[in-house]
């Protein structure tokens, strides 16, 4: 074999391994998901003041930056402390001190790294007693 045959022969298969690389296609991100830690989910009653662990599951969140937690109806639906946590690690929820309109406030955990991702729930707020988060 001369060399322009070794040449051609050497192009020609770089050209094929570089052809066949062409055609591999890869499996594009799965969507994030968000639900509610089953051990940690929302109740869905508590009363004024008292306080509870909720968690959210964030899955294919390559970042891996958690969720960010918020309630509505704003400025009566309580707090969370912290209101970023990672995903599977529990936030404390603190009922608001008295009853809302409406006896509900709603949940939601919403991923940060992809804010369209969220999960809600429904709690209902009773009078009663409550002990405020630790």
């Amino acid at each position: 074999m001369n060399v322009r045959q070794w040449t051609h022969l050497v192009l020609t298969a770089s050209m094929i391994a570089s052809f066949g690389a062409c055609g591999t296609s890869s499996s594009p991100p799965q969507p994030i998901a968000v639900q509610f830690d089953p051990n940690f989910a929302p109740p869905t009653s508590i009363n004024t003041g008292d306080h509870v662990g909720i968690a959210a599951i964030v899955t294919n969140d390559t970042r891996q930056q958690g969720v960010v937690f918020f309630c509505t109806p704003i400025n009566v639906c309580g707090t969370f402390s912290p209101i970023q946590v990672g995903s599977n690690v529990p936030t404390c929820y603190l009922a608001p001190a008295q009853v809302p309109m409406g006896n509900t406030v709603t949940v939601t955990a919403t991923a940060v790294s992809d804010n369209t991702k969220s999960k809600s729930a429904t709690i209902t707020v009773l009078n009663g007693s409550g002990t405020p988060c630790p």
